[in-house]
C-alpha cells in the first residue's frame, strides 16, 4: 500500500471514528432527555381513584390532593380515633399508626397510647359525630368540628362539642401519611375578662 493511499484510508477511518462519536453522544443526548421527561411525567401525573363506596373522584399527584380526598381521609382517620371501645382501641390505633408519617409517628403514638390506656381502664366509648369541615388545600389540613359522646357501661355521660385538626403529608409519588391530630382547644371567653367583669 502507498503512503498516499494509506493517508487516505487513515483519513477516512478517522471520519467515521467522529461519526459514530457524534452519533453515540447525540443518542445519549436523546436518552436522558426522554428519561427526564418521563421522570417528570409520572412525579407531576395525577391519578383518579374512584373506590366503590365513594361517589366521586379523588385526585392525587406529587405533593397535590384534592379536597374531596382531603376531606374523606380526615373524616376516615377522625372516625378510627374517636370512634372507639375498649375492645376496638388498639386495632383503630394500629390502623391510624400504619398511615402516619414518620416526622408525625412518635407523638401521635404517645397521645394514641394514653387514650387508650384511659379507655380500657375506664371502660369508657366514645362515639364521634362530625357536622362541619374546612379544607385548607395548600397546607394539607382539614379542621372538622362536631360532637363527641362518651358513654360509661352503656350509658350516655357526656356530649361535648369539639373541633379537631388532621394535618397530612403528601410524598412526591402521590403517597398520603397522616401528620398531626389534634383537638383545636378554644379559649374559654370568660378567661379573658376581668373579675369585676362578671
Amino acid at each position: 500500500m502507498s503512503p498516499e493511499n494509506a493517508n487516505n484510508e487513515r483519513d477516512a477511518l478517522k471520519t467515521q471514528v467522529r461519526f459514530h462519536r457524534a452519533m453515540s453522544f447525540g443518542l445519549l443526548a436523546v436518552l436522558l432527555l426522554v428519561i427526564v421527561l418521563l421522570g417528570f411525567v409520572l412525579v407531576r401525573d395525577t391519578t383518579k381513584i374512584v373506590p366503590p363506596e365513594v361517589r366521586r373522584p379523588y385526585e392525587i399527584g406529587a405533593s397535590f390532593a384534592n379536597k374531596d380526598y382531603l376531606l374523606d381521609m380526615a373524616g376516615y382517620a377522625l372516625g378510627m380515633v374517636l370512634t372507639v371501645t375498649p375492645e376496638s382501641v388498639d386495632y383503630n390505633n394500629k390502623v391510624i399508626l400504619k398511615m402516619t408519617h414518620p416526622d408525625g409517628y412518635t407523638p401521635l403514638k404517645t397521645a394514641l397510647d394514653a387514650a387508650a390506656m384511659r379507655l380500657k381502664k375506664e371502660r369508657v366509648t366514645t362515639i364521634w359525630v362530625p357536622r362541619k369541615e374546612e379544607v385548607y388545600e395548600q397546607d394539607k389540613r382539614v379542621m372538622v368540628s362536631g360532637k363527641l359522646k362518651t358513654y360509661i357501661a352503656d350509658k350516655l355521660t357526656s356530649e361535648r362539642d369539639k373541633d379537631y385538626i388532621v394535618e397530612f403529608i403528601i410524598t412526591t409519588s402521590g403517597r398520603l401519611y397522616v401528620y398531626k391530630i389534634e383537638e383545636v382547644v378554644k379559649r374559654d371567653a370568660s378567661a379573658g375578662k376581668p373579675a369585676g367583669d362578671n
